[in-house]
């Protein structure tokens, strides 16, 4: 199943598999928006976990220092829990420094670089889902890249025309991009404006989205070294983790660290 913005020579029919998955996934993410607390804590690190699974498969990286990698990605993301730490800077200091240990002990950079690219993203869509206005912040940081997601699926199948990667991502058009930026700034501005967020979200859908898709093609080049098409196989339609969001890896950070830094503020 071709990923987004990507050419395809595969029936429409492969839309069905992954819609209904794609729509289940996110019925449950809204579900636990909702509940917040501790069940959206437990939902992200869990999915971190996933994540990180995906990752040491990809790295190759072997049974003891992959054990050693997910003891240290679970105790940082113990300490993002609403009932010890929370997620704040120094959550995130916490996990640069455990992905730094672990790539001294196990002599791995690559699974250090593996905690901190499944790590980054859950603390900072746990920290948004805490904010003023939280439930808002984390449900557009999610509908960016779901638009981003879909108007590049639609936009490359439709329009197709000159490749945007084509080493790396050998389907992924302009067209592609073009069509998800339009989307997400689409999108992104009409949440903002019925939710009250501010006059930053309006038009930061767009460039959230030119991330989204640097994400996705990041991710490509992973699996392209791993000589693999998927990063898994839990999703049918969608393949890994990986796969369904590694768009939302450097848009959840940067909007994290947006809200962070008092660029983005909320309430």
């Amino acid at each position: 199943m071709p990923e987004a913005g990507e050419v395809s020579d595969k029936p429409m029919g492969d839309l069905g598999k992954r819609a209904v998955v794609g729509a289940g996934l996110a019925v449950a993410a809204l579900v636990l928006l909702v509940l917040g607390g501790v069940a959206w804590w437990a939902a992200a690190s869990l999915i971190g976990i996933g994540m990180l699974i995906e990752w040491a498969d990809l790295a190759k990286v072997g049974s003891l220092r992959r054990v050693l990698g997910l003891v240290a990605f679970a105790f940082a993301m113990l300490l993002a829990a609403p009932f010890l730490w929370d997620a704040d800077r120094s959550t995130v200091a916490a996990l640069v420094g455990l992905a730094l240990a672990v790539a001294i002990v196990t002599n791995s950079g690559k699974l250090g670089l593996g905690l901190a690219y499944a790590g980054m993203p859950v603390i900072a869509l746990i920290f948004l889902r805490e904010q003023p206005h939280g439930f808002l912040l984390a449900l557009w940081t999610l509908v960016i890249v779901w638009a981003t997601d879909i108007g590049a699926y639609f936009a490359g199948r439709s329009f197709g025309g000159p490749l945007l990667t084509p080493r790396l991502s050998p389907k992924k058009t302009w067209s592609g991009l073009i069509g998800g930026a339009v989307a997400a700034l689409i999108v992104g501005a009409a949440l903002a404006v019925g939710g009250g967020l501010p006059s930053l979200c309006l038009w930061l859908g767009a460039p959230l989205a030119v991330l989204a898709q640097a994400g996705d093609i990041y991710e490509s080049s992973l699996k392209r070294k791993a000589g693999v098409k998927d990063s898994g196989k839990l999703l049918p339609g969608h393949g890994g983790l990986l796969d369904r969001l590694d768009g939302l890896v450097p848009v959840a950070t940067f909007v994290g660290a947006l809200v962070a830094n008092g660029t983005l503020v909320t309430g």
